[in-house]
């Protein structure tokens, strides 16, 4: 397909949204605490998990895979 405005990766919604249904992200808010990154590594633990979630349905197998969301 050419067409510019086609997105890949369109089933990812139903799944990030099953997730979201599931507290996944208040489940990981609460749970996952990483003080002392100076980085801001430990900024929004939940958005990054729900961004993994994404990543693996979209077939990464590795945090290298993880570059498929950028497309």
């Amino acid at each position: 397909f050419d067409d510019p405005n086609l997105i890949a990766h369109a089933g990812l919604v139903p799944v990030i949204r099953l997730a979201e249904r599931c507290g996944l992200p208040a489940l990981v808010a609460e749970k996952v605490k990483l003080a002392g990154a100076r980085n801001g590594a430990g900024a929004a633990a939940d958005a990054k998990a729900m961004s993994i979630v994404g990543g693996m349905t979209a077939g990464a197998d590795s945090i290298d895979d993880l570059d498929v969301l950028r497309h």
